[in-house]
């Protein structure tokens, strides 16, 4: 958690001189019980499977997978940056600093499938959860799966047979892993409680649970709205990198190394920094 808020340290003092204009609303829901209620309040759900699809809608899409979920995030003004938590039981955390929009810090040791379902269900935080309550974590993995695996989407794909080559290119096609294509495949009842139990089984003896096979490995998805602000701030604002580095308490080095930067020395300071208007968008 202290990294998570050494990145809202970094970040907040960067959003705070530009004006950030999202491509989609952010939007936000409440699952009620009574359906009556939903027509009474245009925020109401009935379940986080709901709140998936109207996102996907706003976002513009089909029921197809999402190429790059960070940047359609991104697109609705909430920053995804990853780090080195140090500790294996943990995902990611989504923090909602007063003033600004959540940020979202990912566990960058995860494999890119795990970093991608991390992404979907803290969105799912997000767009959920106003205050915790006990079956909020349930509520997210819900909304996760619908999210990235869309039940008109996939359960043609589900149907069709699973073996663990043929989740291999499910994983591949739905950038998913082949463990969450099981428990979806089971929960959409494509498959039984014994068939997902052989299958798990199957990637057990195959040592899959822990590694799922390189050969189906999918490409880790990128952001650029942290490369933006820090562009923003070197190029058009003028700022060097160790104006940058002191400002946020940083270690210029380290800095750059965290944002993968490279800057020329001679990046120096200005005198007036004005504010920028920055867009957010998935392209």
């Amino acid at each position: 958690m202290a990294l998570a808020n050494h990145y809202v340290l970094h970040f907040r003092k960067l959003l705070d001189a530009v004006d950030l204009e999202p491509e989609f609303p952010l939007l936000q829901f409440e699952i009620v019980c009574d359906k009556s209620s939903v027509s009474e309040n245009a925020n109401a759900i009935t379940s986080a499977g709901e709140a998936a699809q109207k996102v996907r809608a706003s976002w513009q899409l089909g029921d197809g997978p999402i190429s790059n979920l960070v940047r359609f995030v991104e697109a609705t003004g909430i920053l995804v940056v990853e780090g080195d938590f140090g500790q294996a039981d943990i995902d990611g955390v989504t923090l909602r600093p007063p003033g600004m929009k959540p940020v979202v810090v990912l566990n960058h040791a995860r494999p890119a499938d795990r970093k991608r379902f991390s992404l979907a269900h803290e969105y799912g935080h997000v767009v959920l959860h106003a205050f915790p309550y006990d079956a909020m974590e349930k509520e997210a993995n819900d909304f996760a799966a619908e999210l990235l695996m869309p039940k008109t989407g996939v359960l043609p794909d589900l149907k069709r047979g699973l073996s663990i080559p043929r989740l291999g290119q499910l994983k591949q096609k739905w950038r998913t892993a082949m463990s969450a294509l099981i428990y979806r495949a089971k929960s959409l009842g494509a498959i039984t409680d014994e068939n997902a139990t052989a299958l798990y089984k199957r990637m057990s003896a195959f040592g899959y649970r822990t590694r799922e096979p390189q050969e189906f490995d999918i490409a880790p998805e990128t952001g650029k709205l942290a490369a933006q602000l820090l562009n923003l701030h070197l190029n058009d604002l003028g700022y060097s990198l160790d104006e940058l580095a002191e400002g946020l308490r940083t270690d210029p080095v380290e800095f750059a190394t965290m944002h993968g930067l490279s800057v020329p020395e001679s990046k120096l300071r200005v005198r007036e920094k004005p504010k920028l208007c920055l867009v957010a968008n998935r392209d």
